[in-house]
């Protein structure tokens, strides 16, 4: 173990979101697909070093852009082995970088659904395949990584409240031990929350922890209902800022935001392409939990590493604060105890003694938000059960 990488966890990552270009490519081939030029940029026209996959050719002003590549690059796949490659391709990168746990995000109605006459028919067989292919790429990329990982099922919100309510029932009955969340992913500004009564309350019957997207695109407006609902964290939540009241809330409740910086500078209109405009330091600084994310990490050519480097090198967050933000996306997975202890323990053995000297320091730092005092003092407390290596 590298002392001086950073444990890593990724909350927010969509499963097709991750193909690269290279694995675009791959998956082409393999299943006797054109491959149009236009879609990434060639050899030579980009910067290899920041792009090591390759990089897809689209208006990264454009959201419409943006989802015709995303869409593109989703037909690609077509068999449940499919998965197995991208699984295991997303998860081994990612893993080298240091990535301890990882949540990715399933859309049954995407994986195994199809609309006949009007009525929407689930494949179970082709569901059950599929998971099984993903579930063998995790074993395999285990071999060589401690990691752990776990899946989120996605309801698809502008496809409708029906739609969304079906997607659980469908879960429900097919269970899978790995599926312990339940998200509401797609257009924001497609319908309310209040309008998904339904999915909310069978998701609690199902006992899936839910992770709302809310607050990227729309208003804080969107955060506020997702939480009334039972979300326990917010995928993305960046328009969190606009809110005092909010934050306060955020803090107070300890629900984590599960953000992301490259996909926010790209998507959200309001940080107008400049990632100096992204809210992240004044959220941290001021108490909130957050989570640093890849979202659709092969579309937009991140990686986890790339992620942590830009909080470090542009928003000056320190390795211990990087460690602390690692931290709380482990007490915010949608884990057994049992296993949260487990990662926690592993997150922290990665403390090496300055980092411990820096902790004691950093707890009587007037410069820290009360909230993140009491999350070092945890750890500090935690630390004195793990040995210094």
């Amino acid at each position: 173990m590298n002392k001086h990488i950073n444990p890593k966890v990724i909350l927010h990552e969509h499963v097709e979101g991750s193909i690269t270009p290279f694995m675009a490519k791959k998956l082409a081939n393999k299943n006797h697909l054109t491959f149009p030029d236009s879609l990434c940029y060639q050899q030579g026209e980009y910067d290899a070093t920041e792009y090591k996959n390759g990089r897809y050719n689209y208006d990264e002003s454009d959201f419409v852009s943006f989802i015709q590549t995303y869409d593109t690059v989703s037909s690609f796949v077509k068999h449940p082995d499919d998965y197995y490659l991208i699984t295991y391709d997303f998860l081994s990168r990612n893993a080298k970088q240091g990535l301890i746990y990882c949540e990715l995000f399933l859309s049954p109605y995407h994986i195994c659904a199809t609309e006949r006459q009007g009525k929407v028919v689930w494949d179970k067989e082709r569901f059950q395949q599929t998971l099984n292919q993903m579930d063998k790429a995790i074993i395999d990329v285990q071999k060589e990584h401690n990691i752990t990982v776990r899946y989120h099922v996605i309801g698809v919100r502008h496809l409708g409240a029906d739609v969304v309510h079906d997607t659980l029932r469908f879960i429900e009955n097919n269970y899978h031990p790995f599926i312990t969340g339940f998200n509401i992913a797609g257009n924001e500004k497609a319908g309310h929350f209040d309008d998904f009564k339904k999915a909310h309350q069978l998701a609690s019957e199902l006992n899936l922890k839910k992770s709302y997207h809310a607050g990227e695109i729309d208003s804080a407006e969107s955060i506020i209902q997702a939480l009334k609902h039972g979300a326990n964290r917010i995928g993305h939540g960046i328009a969190a800022i606009e809110d005092d009241t909010l934050i306060k809330q955020l803090v107070d409740n300890k629900i984590t935001l599960e953000i992301a910086l490259t996909s926010n500078r790209i998507l959200v209109n309001k940080l107008q392409g400049d990632i100096l405009n992204h809210p992240i330091r004044q959220l941290y600084d001021q108490g909130v939990r957050i989570t640093l994310n890849t979202d659709d990490a092969g579309i937009f050519g991140t990686d986890i590493e790339k992620e942590y480097h830009i909080a470090q090198s542009i928003f000056s967050f320190s390795r211990l604060e990087l460690l602390d933000i690692t931290l709380c996306g482990i007490q915010a997975a949608f884990v057994d105890e049992p296993i949260r202890v487990r990662l926690m323990n592993l997150a922290l053995s990665y403390f090496t003694s300055d980092d411990r000297k820096l902790l004691k320091k950093f707890i009587h730092d007037k410069k820290y938000h009360p909230a993140i005092i009491e999350r070092f003092l945890t750890y500090q407390k935690l630390l004195l059960a793990i040995p210094i290596n």
